[in-house]
């Protein structure tokens, strides 16, 4: 890592009268760029070594020479790596088994008894806040395309939606 500027596809010149030339290598060939291009190729250049390189595993520790540092048994201390990704842990087998029971097994045991008590509370709404609710979750039907149908603004709905929850929310509260 000490050499990186030998590796790296963009430099900065100083010229004879103290400007600077910033030059990025493209494909093998030099083409010059301005100051401001060439701040956020090296930040960005910097910052992809960064995800490919500083935050991998098989680090180790180095002195300020920039020399690995040996334990006692002349192998190199190695850091801990600072990038766990899901594929990893997939491809290591990790396991973290949930005590809390999946959403699936609350839905199967409870979904009924859940179901019909919205049901109830939503024969409790008045026509249009029925037909609001049933179009935008039962149907799938977008804020926009309610509004576009019903002539009025998606505002609107978005606010007739929010009140009508509050409704369903007091509503379930009270037992429907």
């Amino acid at each position: 890592m000490q050499n990186w500027r030998k590796y790296r596809n963009f430099r900065r010149y100083k010229n004879a009268d103290g400007s600077y030339t910033y030059i990025i290598t493209v494909d093998g060939e030099k083409v010059e760029v301005s100051k401001e291009l060439y701040r956020e190729y090296a930040s960005a250049s910097r910052k992809m070594e960064y995800m490919e390189h500083d935050l991998k595993r098989d680090r180790v520790l180095q002195d300020a020479d920039g020399k690995a540092v040996l334990d006692g048994n002349g192998q190199p201390v190695e850091l801990p790596e600072r990038e766990v990704s899901l594929d990893k842990l997939i491809d290591e087998d990790w396991d973290y088994p949930s005590f809390e029971p999946s959403p699936e097994d609350v839905a199967f045991a409870f979904g009924d008894l859940e179901h019909e008590e919205l049901r109830r509370c939503i024969a409790l709404l008045t026509d249009d806040e029925q037909a609001l609710i049933h179009a935008l979750f039962f149907e799938d039907m977008t804020e926009e395309a309610y509004a576009e149908a019903q002539g009025i603004t998606r505002q609107g709905v978005n606010k007739r939606k929010l009140k009508i929850l509050k409704k369903i929310k007091s509503l379930w509260g009270k037992g429907c």
